[in-house]
């Protein structure tokens, strides 16, 4: 029986696309990069992009279910209400930014829902129009062109927003102290909170944390640059694609 294509196929191939996408060489000739973008910039941002937010399959399916008990946290109130008590008790203890920082964080790891569905079509029109595995670039580049561009184009702002919220790292580091209670409220509950949901929870942390050491080192300026250059680069990798496939 032949192997169709599956998630798990589109995510090892958008891995092997942006290992060469970052190629420090390749970047420098399409682009006047700005001295803060070294060689040692685009290493981290690549790096954060394959551990964190495009690891390999197996891990990113334990990170898309951290995120999904993560999520209820933020969109019930009631279970917010049991880890802290009362608004006015969180607000003593984190500051007037409680809420602000909590949904940040929350909000960021939404790119992962887009990053699904972008999966979730590629694998489709791959399966319909006969692309078996191992998919080549060409195969790839394809099945990317025959998407929507607007849901391409949705994808890659998903991407920017989780950057962005990485840059803001003095509203980072309060999430993950918010983080740290919530973790240690529900370890003292453990006939309330089930284990699993304490792992997710800590799993989706260890991801905030993850870009919070590598941005908190740079000034405002340069992770601005960097966000606003990811962007760019994802950007000019669609126009290419398209470009190549309506003059073919």
């Amino acid at each position: 029986m032949e192997e169709t294509t599956q998630d798990y196929h589109i995510i090892e191939k958008f891995r092997e696309m942006i290992l060469k996408r970052y190629e420090y060489d390749g970047l420098k000739q399409r682009f006047e990069l700005p001295d803060s973008i070294t060689e040692d910039v685009i290493a981290e941002v690549k790096s954060y992009f394959l551990t964190t937010i495009y690891p390999p399959a197996p891990e990113r399916k334990e990170l898309e279910e951290a995120f999904k008990d993560l999520a209820t946290y933020v969109r019930q109130p009631r279970k917010i209400w049991i880890l802290f008590g009362d608004m006015a008790r969180a607000i003593f203890k984190f500051g007037r930014q409680f809420i602000t920082a909590l949904r940040a964080g929350m909000d960021s790891l939404d790119s992962f829902v887009g990053a699904k569905e972008f999966e979730k079509s590629m694998t489709e029109i791959a399966n319909k129009n006969g692309i078996k595995p191992p998919m080549s670039d060409d195969d790839y580049e394809d099945a990317m062109y025959q998407l929507e561009r607007e849901k391409l184009e949705k994808f890659i702002k998903d991407v920017k927003n989780l950057f962005g919220a990485m840059v803001n790292t003095t509203l980072l580091k309060k999430t993950l102290d918010i983080l740290d209670h919530v973790t240690h409220t529900m370890e003292n509950k453990p006939n309330v909170f089930p284990k699993k949901e304490v792992n997710g929870i800590k799993l989706g942390r260890s991801l905030l944390e993850r870009g919070y050491n590598i941005f908190s080192k740079y000034d405002e300026q340069t992770k601005q640059t960097i966000v606003d250059f990811i962007y760019k680069n994802e950007m000019w990798y669609v126009d290419s694609v398209y470009k190549k496939k309506e003059n073919s």
